[in-house]
Formats: C-alpha cells, sequence, structure tokens
C-alpha cells in the first residue's frame, strides 16, 4: 500500500490531467463532488457564466444552476440528458440550456459529477441578432473600381479570421459598412454585431458602456447591474467606431482588455471571459497623434494587426453612377416615388462635384433630389445648392444658361439640350399647350420654372437653327 503523501500526489497529477482535458472541451464543463459543490470549471464555462474559474468554484451548484433537481441526481449518482435547466450569470440574468450529467464513483461510492451544459442557446442567439442586427453585406458595397473590387476581395479574406482589424478612410467613405460585412462573412455572423461610436458618448459614460457596471456601484446605477458592450458583443464583433477619441485612461483599460481576453465591471471584483472579436475605425492620423502623446503607442499595434484603408469617393469616381443608381432605388422604395433620370448636365455636375462628405453626401444628395424633383428628369437647377454654386468658379462659362434676354453674336457658345430632354418638353407643350397657362402646367409636370421652361426652348430654337 502507497503513503498518503503519494497517494495525495497522485490525486493531484490526476487531477491536473482532468482539468488539462476538460480545457479541451468546446462546452462548458463543471465538476462538482457529492454534495453538488463546484470543483472545476473549464474555460468555456467561464465565458457562459461571466464569472472566474475561482469564483466558480468557492459556490455550489444550486448557485449558478435553476431547475432540473440538478443536486438531486448528483446525489443519488444518476445519468442524466437533455435536462432544460437556466443559469445565473454573474449579473443574475438567466439563460435557458440543457445540462448532461455524468456520476463519478469511487469504490462503488457516489464521489461526485460531471455536468456538462449544451452551449448553443439558438433562441437566445437569435434575441442577440435582432437587438444588434447586421444591414450590410459585401453585396451592398457599390462600384467596380479597382481599388474597390481590391478591398472587398482582401475583407472577404480575411474576414473568417478572428484577427483585430483597423479600418481607416475619412468620414463617411463607409468604414462601418464594411465592418458589418466583414462580421456577416465571419465565422461569427450568427453572433451580434454591436457598434460603439466612442465620440458620441461622454467621457464620464464611455468606460460603463464599455464594460458594464454592478449593482449599487455609483448612484443611479440600474438594479442588477448592467452589461457593458464587450458582454453584449459575446459570440460576435464588437465595432469601435472613431477609436482615436477614446480618452487615454480607457485606451490602457482596452490594451489590457484585447491583451487579456478578460473584463471586470464597474464596481465588480470578478474578471469575466469574453468571447469577441474587435473591429476598430478611425479617420484621424493615428501616428500623429501617437507622436503628440494622445494614442498609445502600444495599443495602436495591438489594433492594427490588419489594416484596411477605404478610399474617398474623390479617389474613385467611376463608382459615382453606380452608387446613385443604388441610393435612388433604395429612396424610391422607401418615399414610394418614382425613379427619376439625369440629365447629362446635371451628371456633368455630380462627376465634377470634389464630394467632400464622400458616399454619405452621396446619399443625402440623392434623398434631396427624390424628395424635391416632382418631374421625371434631373437637371442642374433639381440639385441642392452646394452643387449649383460651389463649382461655378471652375465650370466652363458655356455651361450656364444665358438669360432669355440674352442676345449672343455665336449662337454655337450655347450648350445644347440633351435629346431626351428636348422629347420631354415637346410632349408637355403638346399636352398642355403653348399659352402662358399651358407653359405653366407644362413646367410643373416637368419639375421645372417656367423661367427654366423658357430658358429650354430658347436653346431648342438655337438648336433647329444650327441644323439647317
Amino acid at each position: 500500500m502507497q503513503p498518503p503523501e503519494k497517494l495525495d500526489a497522485e490525486k493531484k497529477r490526476l487531477l491536473q490531467e482532468v482539468q488539462v482535458l476538460l480545457s479541451m472541451v468546446p462546452v462548458p464543463v463543471v465538476v462538482t463532488d457529492a454534495l453538488g459543490n463546484i470543483l472545476h470549471a473549464n474555460a468555456v464555462a467561464e465565458n457562459v457564466w461571466k464569472r472566474s474559474q475561482i469564483a466558480l468554484t468557492n459556490k455550489h451548484i444550486r448557485e449558478i444552476v435553476e431547475g432540473g433537481e440538478i443536486e438531486a441526481l448528483i446525489k443519488q449518482g444518476k445519468p442524466a440528458h437533455k435536462i432544460p435547466v437556466r443559469i445565473k450569470d454573474a449579473a443574475n440574468f438567466l439563460h435557458m440550456y440543457e445540462c448532461r450529467i455524468r456520476p463519478l464513483f469511487v469504490y462503488r461510492k457516489v464521489a461526485g459529477a460531471v455536468l456538462q451544459f449544451t452551449a448553443a442557446p439558438y433562441a437566445e442567439h437569435k434575441e442577440e441578432r435582432r437587438k444588434h442586427p447586421v444591414r450590410y453585406t459585401f453585396s451592398d458595397i457599390r462600384g467596380n473600381s479597382d481599388i474597390i473590387v481590391s478591398l472587398k476581395k482582401q475583407s472577404a479574406h480575411i474576414a473568417p479570421t478572428d484577427s483585430t482589424i483597423l479600418i481607416r478612410g475619412e468620414s463617411g467613405t463607409g468604414k462601418e459598412v464594411f465592418a458589418q460585412a466583414i462580421h456577416a462573412t465571419s465565422m461569427r455572423k450568427d453572433g451580434p454585431f454591436v457598434a460603439l461610436n466612442c465620440a458620441a458618448i461622454p467621457e464620464a459614460l464611455l468606460e460603463s458602456e464599455l464594460f458594464g457596471y454592478e449593482e449599487g456601484s455609483f448612484t443611479g446605477a440600474k438594479k442588477g447591474g448592467k452589461e457593458g458592450r464587450f458582454e453584449l458583443a459575446r459570440g460576435g464583433t464588437l465595432f469601435l467606431d472613431e477609436i482615436g477619441d477614446m480618452p487615454l485612461f480607457l485606451q490602457a483599460k482596452l490594451l489590457r482588455v484585447l491583451q487579456e481576453r478578460r473584463i471586470e465591471r464597474i464596481g465588480g471584483t470578478d474578471t469575466i471571459p469574453i468571447d469577441v472579436r474587435v473591429i476598430a475605425a478611425t479617420h484621424k492620423n493615428l501616428e500623429a497623434m501617437i507622436a503628440d502623446g494622445r494614442f498609445r503607442e502600444d495599443l495602436y499595434f495591438r489594433l492594427n494587426v490588419i489594416p484596411l484603408y477605404v478610399p474617398p469617393l474623390r479617389n474613385r469616381k467611376e463608382d459615382l453612377y453606380d452608387l446613385i443608381h443604388y441610393f435612388m432605388k433604395r429612396c424610391s422604395k422607401r418615399l414610394g416615388k418614382e425613379q427619376k433620370r439625369l440629365s447629362s448636365q446635371a451628371l456633368k455636375r455630380l462627376y465634377d462635384y470634389h464630394w467632400p462628405g464622400n458616399i454619405r453626401e452621396v446619399e443625402n444628395v440623392v434623398e434631396y433630389i427624390m424628395n424635391l424633383e416632382i418631374g421625371e428628369l434631373v437637371t442642374v437647377t433639381s440639385l441642392p445648392a452646394s452643387l449649383r454654386e460651389i463649382d461655378e468658379k471652375i465650370m466652363p462659362k458655356l455651361t450656364k444658361e444665358p438669360p432669355v434676354e440674352t442676345v449672343h453674336d455665336n449662337p454655337r457658345e450655347i450648350l445644347t439640350i440633351d435629346e431626351k430632354e428636348t422629347e420631354l418638353i415637346l410632349k408637355a407643350l403638346q399636352r398642355f399647350g403653348r399659352s402662358t397657362e399651358g407653359k405653366k402646367k407644362a413646367a410643373a409636370s416637368l419639375g421645372i420654372s417656367v423661367a427654366t421652361l423658357y430658358r429650354r426652348l430658347q436653346k431648342i430654337r438655337y438648336e433647329k437653327k444650327l441644323s439647317k
């Protein structure tokens, strides 16, 4: 018979081996003694209960699991399958799971049990996706320019990995659209996509939004505490927009979370394991901010594992027509209006514009046109004032429409009218007549002013003279 100290060493070695084996199991597993006291929990269980292993091993099974008469089954040493139970996480929130019990025997006596929980609460995942839906995929990213096609291929290639991504680009270029598309193509697509704009939330509230808080941690704290964005994004993706606006003290805390993959709520003592992919975005020059001491260099390298750059619209003007058509189709469906056609002059003005607001500005311009243009044809006069006026200094003078009373020595300086536009004007006049009242009705049906109609007619007369 072996001495007691050798038996204790053997038990310790066996326990270590069991712990290593359980750490490789991809579902939550808890080991208890015959009375239901927790002896061990694997890493997946830590994530599900949002408690550290030390915190779990100090509890009884009834404190973290409700229903199914788990305690009685452990004491009786009876195996069981698919027992519906509710588990209580660190914030006392209840989640539905199924439990499987395998009893442990020593010398034919009940010594404890291994509890395995089904780690796929599908109803809960559907609810999380409903709260944090993904609206965009790669098919929603419009454009066939070489630069955007290459970026989409690169993004789709790295989507299945869990690596941290830093998306950079000017405001309005569609950084969040790329982030959502990456999530929708990743292995985490069944999990939530949770976004947080670091510039939109006051500095005093940003920490609690990110990491959550425990009940009573500060005045006005919600009863039962509150989950932070890291916890809400479990099993999915956390998108940190405008990361360059995050205060320095939170940058240090975020760096530790990215390194340790654990968070600690405000006012809490337990560290909570997290299973989240982080995608960050910014329009700021982080390198300049690092030089000025406004952004941590170590956090920059932790975030910049896979860098992506979304180009401004002025660098891919060939995608403009596709974007306009896409937003017009979407806007017409939302507003219940017919789609419009762009005259050649209006389209040229749109192409000549420098688009400082990028794709977001294109969407706004299209919505402006769809709301205010009552005719079928969109002309230069139908565009927002910023597009009508901003380029007048750089546009050739011949693009300006001459007043009705102006007489030109050289009629060839008059800009020719699109043939389709001419056809529409003549049809409107044929329908309403060429009287003053008829011309007013024709102008209204075309969505232009009476003065504009007269200028169009003057151009048509010049075109007819030139063709003779």
